[in-house]
Order: structure tokens, then sequence, then C-alpha cells
């Protein structure tokens, strides 16, 4: 699929990877404006928001636990003439550097954590990912996977960043009480259930 808007880039799926949705789209345009030498995408998928930003003139890498989605960003950076460091990491186990930016969505299903997770990213990559009955059911089934995996993510992610730098996070409402700690903002809502919010280390 061809994205107009997004500077002309060519994204396709696989099965078992989902598709860009309107999480994706949001979270590219509002990282595109903000200001960083170096970022991570943390559950890249197709690898649309790297290569967008890549387009836009910035470098970011894009990690991945699962291979399918690390192999179909492969596919797509070249479809683009991109050069971009994909690599499979479970979060941050494989990450070796320090950046100004990381971006992360939590998924609606741990591919790693169980066959009722695991079946559910293959769903979702053959349905629309913006359908709201499918993500009520996703959430639902995995909403204490999700809490658990973001709650170690921020445990983790200040030992792989520059000083003053910044995360970009999409997030469900109800888990705004997961970083009620942390310095941050709100930049975008949408489907009455999501929030991209910035935090500031």
């Amino acid at each position: 699929m061809i994205f107009k808007d997004f500077k002309n880039i060519e994204v396709e799926n696989s099965l078992g990877v989902s598709p860009p949705g309107k999480d994706t789209s949001i979270i590219a345009k509002h990282a595109s404006r903000l200001n960083f030498k170096s970022a991570l995408e943390i559950g890249t998928g197709t690898g649309f928001i790297p290569i967008y930003l890549e387009k836009c003139g910035l470098s970011c890498q894009g990690s991945d636990i699962n291979p399918k989605s690390i192999a179909c960003s492969v596919e797509n950076a070249h479809k683009n003439n991109c050069k971009i460091n994909f690599f499979v990491s479970d979060l941050f186990q494989k990450v070796t550097e320090k950046y100004d930016l990381i971006i992360f969505s939590a998924p609606l299903g741990d591919y790693s954590s169980s066959f009722m997770s695991k079946y559910l990213e293959i769903v979702k990559s053959v349905f629309p990912k913006d359908s709201k009955m499918l993500h009520k059911a996703a959430f639902e089934l995995t909403k204490n996977q999700r809490a658990k995996l973001i709650q170690r993510f921020l445990n983790e992610c200040q030992n792989y960043m520059n000083k003053n730098s910044m995360v970009l996070m999409s997030i469900h409402t109800p888990e705004l009480g997961l970083v009620k700690n942390l310095s941050y903002k709100i930049l975008d809502e949408y489907d009455d259930i999501w929030k991209l919010i910035l935090i500031q280390y």
C-alpha cells in the first residue's frame, strides 16, 4: 500500500504482522515534528515509522520481538530505498546504543507470552487494525499483560536514553495511571480510548 500523505512510502504487511493503523500515522506525524538526532521504535511492526522518519531526513532504528516483523520491515525499507537498522529484540534485550527518542506503542497481544496472544497477532494482521470491536476485545484479553509490559518498558528505558531524552508512547486511557509519577504531556487523543503522550526525561 502506498501512503500518499507520508511521502508516498510503500508499506506492506504479512501474516502475523499488524498493518499500519490510525495510531501508526498519528505517532509518525508527531515524531517527525520532534527535535532529535537518534531514535528507536520498539515494536516496529512493518517499519512504517522508521521509514517515514528516514524520508523526513531523521534517523530512526526499529526493533521487534517478532522475527516476521523484522523481515517485513527490512523488505519495506528496501522498497523505499532506505537503509535502516532493524533488529529482533524483546524490548531492550538486544539494544546496545542510547537514543534521544524512544517510540513505543504496547501491542494488543504479546507475541512471546501465550498461545492466545500469538494467534491474536495473526488475527490483527488480517482484520482492519482500527476495528473498535476487535480493539475492545483484544484489550480486555491482554490488559494485564500490557500493564506489565508497559511497566517493564518504563523501568528499563532510561538506561538507553541520552540526557534530556524523550519517550513517545501510545497508551490506552486507563493506563495513564502507569505514568502518573512521570513528567508527560498528552499530544493527541483518538477513538475515545487512546492517548499519545510525550514523556520528558
